[in-house]
């Protein structure tokens, strides 16, 4: 897998557990002091989070950081 595979694989697992709480890209955003449009490259595959931003978006979302790597990496393996 390499890194756009997994930058992917990151922005679906994070649009869909953001989706399935009903918490929009800008509430998370301001959750974790960041921006709507950071949030929307995550998801997009176009950016990576830095350790501490994924775990602030982990906490946000009710998910432990490394269930999110796990989900992460079962998703790039399908892609």
């Amino acid at each position: 897998m390499n890194d756009e595979q997994i930058k992917r694989a990151f922005g679906k697992v994070l649009k869909e557990l953001r989706e399935s709480k009903n918490i929009s890209q800008e509430a998370l955003a301001h959750a974790i002091e960041s921006h709507a449009t950071h949030i929307s490259r995550l998801e997009n595959g176009h950016k990576q989070p830095t350790l501490t931003t994924l775990f602030k978006i982990a906490e946000k979302l009710e998910i432990e950081p490394e269930e999110f790597i796990i989900k992460t990496k079962s998703k790039s393996l399908k892609s």
